[in-house]
């Protein structure tokens, strides 16, 4: 590594706004077009760098940089956009066994919807108090994961477990009453 790249880093670790926004300025729109390349959707792909840069700029004070800022934001970037990718299948899957379980209904939830949504808030209340949070941030308040993450100060694939918890337990509470 060069001096000045160093010296970059450090002064990142440091909380230096001006180092990070010349790395920022220097690298965004690449890594924009990387991601892009990956997921194959640019809002997409922008919202996943500046998930990136925010993850980088709070977690700073231990950021170890072995190699060159280049190839650690371009490895950031590629591994957070495989974790987009590998989302997004888990939630087509739960789509298509979704649209699956809604087609070979016996019984139409539009029958009884009051007790229906009932239930179903029911348990969302049941749920654990970090999971209840995340699940209705995602369902009501139709937030990406990143911005989950953001706000609560947590991981996104904290957030990925914490719904796929919830999912599976409101699964198992509402078995007997969703078609």
């Amino acid at each position: 590594m060069q001096e000045t790249e160093q010296q970059i880093i450090e002064g990142i670790r440091q909380g230096n706004e001006a180092c990070f926004q010349q790395v920022f300025e220097a690298y965004y729109e690449k890594l924009c077009d990387y991601a892009f390349t990956i997921l194959r959707d640019m809002d997409e792909a922008e919202d996943a760098v500046q998930s990136m840069y925010l993850k980088l700029w709070e977690k700073r004070e231990s950021l170890m940089i072995t190699y060159t800022i280049k190839s650690y934001l371009y490895k950031s970037i590629h591994n957070f956009c495989i974790n987009q990718l590998e989302h997004r299948q888990i939630k087509q899957k739960h789509m298509a066994y979704s649209t699956y379980r809604n087609s070979s209904n016996a019984q139409s939830p539009e029958v009884f919807p009051k007790e229906l949504e009932t239930n179903i808030q029911l348990a969302i209340d049941k749920l654990p108090e970090q999971c209840k949070i995340i699940f209705k941030l995602s369902r009501y308040e139709e937030l990406k994961y990143a911005e989950i993450a953001q706000r609560l100060g947590i991981s996104v694939n904290t957030v990925e477990n914490q719904i796929s918890k919830a999912l599976k337990i409101l699964r198992t509470q509402l078995i007997d009453i969703l078609p």
